[in-house]
């Protein structure tokens, strides 16, 4: 079973190392039980009991393998992975304090747009800044001590740390414009086109003209969030940004048709900028989800600051598997990173999603979960039936030279019969009769012709008539003296039975 084992004896050794040590229960935690003293033939027990774990994960190990060539579904689709992914998603609000910006009139900042873009390209004109393609918009009318809380401030998601290096979010930037024209768009726009303190498409086209405006690329912003370690605890992070608001002239070309905006400065005097102090707070996704388990409400007062980065990056994610044999009076721990399965090592993004994994993947064993504030722990025992024993072969046996039983129930269908289909399979047996009593005495004569064939049952009457319609190897002779087809028979019979079937009423 892959992981990493930790001994008592390296715990203490760590921990010792360290300087400080966390808490340990009474009862039954992350720590490996202490062996009681056993008699020889005990501990022989006792391995032979633990062995019975190869041979489960021995199985478990070839459809890993198999499964890495020839997968019956992809990981990343999976929907306890994916709702992982985005509770690591990180929300960042931003928002103007009125003491922060105290030497600015409050409207020559207000109505300030908040967008997030990135830009198509990294090519631009001289006087152009690059034409910038936007998904999401806001309005704040007033600053965040004042006014409707709706519009105070802009809330927008952005991947997670490790996404936003990468190609397509590095780009990302909020942009900041400020209209200040008139002050009637600002009103129009916030009473008629916007949802909330978000902003339709439509109302941005009204904003032609001049403006100031600046940005905040994310990448800086993520670089900030990189260094502080308790947004990973579901703690909220806040920070402060210093935006230079430069006067330019937007052209919304773009708008209509793509979603885009670029800024011209020829066209307007570039003496009137100033700056703005913009507050951004920033918080996981999931930190309502964090702040309801008990695991991460773990106190590290007692962990120094030079170690706290290093402690919280190694507490997360960690699970301890307690493996119960013999009777389940020992075990053995082991640790795994990253929600990573200890049979299969496949990281499964969270607690809950570890727990899918293994009732679904690995249903040989049976997983007890509980979390405390020192260890999220899996306590792994063997399911006492046996009936998956049988399904593996024995030592020394090849699989492939054993032979095995299938059988397979095909479920009958009803055919609806019409009465065309119905009619075909009949063979209707004609008589002519002058008379009722001629009649009767063909039906007697009939039925002492059958009653005459000695010792012929039914079922080497049907056989015979069988071999006979179906060309069995009799002689040509013996063929000819078979009586008729056993359908004609049959509806011979069934005609003098009915027949005989009058007299009786």
């Amino acid at each position: 079973m892959p992981g990493l084992p930790l001994p008592p004896a390296a715990q203490d050794a760590g921990n010792a190392g360290s300087g400080f040590g966390y808490p340990r229960s009474t009862d039954q935690t992350c720590r490996q039980q202490l062996r009681p003293r056993l008699s020889p033939d005990e501990q022989l027990a006792a391995e032979e009991s633990f062995a019975l774990y190869c041979k489960p994960v021995e199985l478990y190990n070839i459809i890993q393998r198999r499964a890495v060539k020839n997968p019956a579904f992809l990981q990343r689709c999976l929907h306890y992975k994916i709702h992982a992914r985005r509770k690591k998603r990180i929300q960042i609000t931003v928002s103007l304090s009125r003491g922060t910006n105290a030497e600015w009139p409050e409207h020559n900042i207000f109505p300030l747009y908040v967008l997030l873009a990135t830009p198509t390209s990294n090519i631009s004109l001289e006087g152009h800044s690059p034409i910038y393609r936007f998904n999401q918009a806001c309005l704040l009318t007033s600053f965040s001590e004042f006014g409707n809380k709706d519009h105070t401030k802009a809330t927008f998601i952005i991947p997670n740390l490790k996404n936003l290096t990468t190609s397509r979010a590095c780009g990302l930037n909020i942009i900041l414009i400020s209209r200040v024209s008139e002050g009637q768009v600002g009103e129009n726009i916030g009473e008629n086109n916007t949802s909330g303190n978000h902003v339709e498409g439509s109302a941005l086209q009204k904003l032609e003209g001049n403006c100031n405006w600046g940005k905040i690329p994310i990448d800086l912003l993520g670089s900030s969030l990189e260094n502080c370690v308790t947004l990973s605890l579901g703690h909220t992070v806040e920070l402060a940004s210093t935006v230079s608001m430069s006067p330019s002239f937007l052209e919304p070309k773009f708008l209509e048709r793509d979603s885009c905006l670029t800024f011209c400065s020829h066209k307007v005097d570039a003496t009137g900028s100033y700056q703005l102090q913009v507050g951004i707070s920033a918080q996981e996704v999931g930190a309502r989800d964090m702040s309801e388990s008990p695991y991460y409400s773990y106190s590290y007062s007692d962990v120094p600051p030079p170690m706290l980065p290093h402690v919280i990056r190694l507490r997360a994610g960690n699970v301890v598997f307690n493996y119960k044999y013999y009777n389940n009076t020992m075990q053995k721990t082991e640790v795994t990173e990253d929600f990573a399965c200890p049979f299969c090592l496949v990281p499964c993004g969270s607690y809950k999603g570890l727990g899918c994994h293994l009732n679904s993947t690995h249903d040989l064993f049976h997983f007890e979960f509980w979390i405390s504030e020192e260890c999220q722990a899996v306590n792994v025992s063997l399911k006492t039936d046996a009936a998956w024993r049988t399904e593996l072969v024995a030592e020394g046996v090849d699989p492939r030279h054993q032979t095995f039983s299938y059988c397979s129930k095909f479920k009958k269908r009803r055919r609806l019969a019409t009465t065309a289909q119905k009619t075909s399979y009949v063979h209707p047996h004609i008589i002519d009769l002058d008379s009722p009593e001629d009649a009767q005495a063909v039906s007697e004569d009939d039925f002492g012709q059958k009653e005459d064939v000695s010792g012929i049952s039914v079922a080497h009457a049907s056989a015979d008539a069988a071999n006979s319609l179906h060309g069995s190897s009799l002689s040509p002779p013996a063929a000819n003296n078979l009586s008729p087809p056993a359908v004609l028979q049959f509806g011979k019979t069934r005609k003098l039975s009915m027949e005989r079937a009058d007299p009786r009423k």
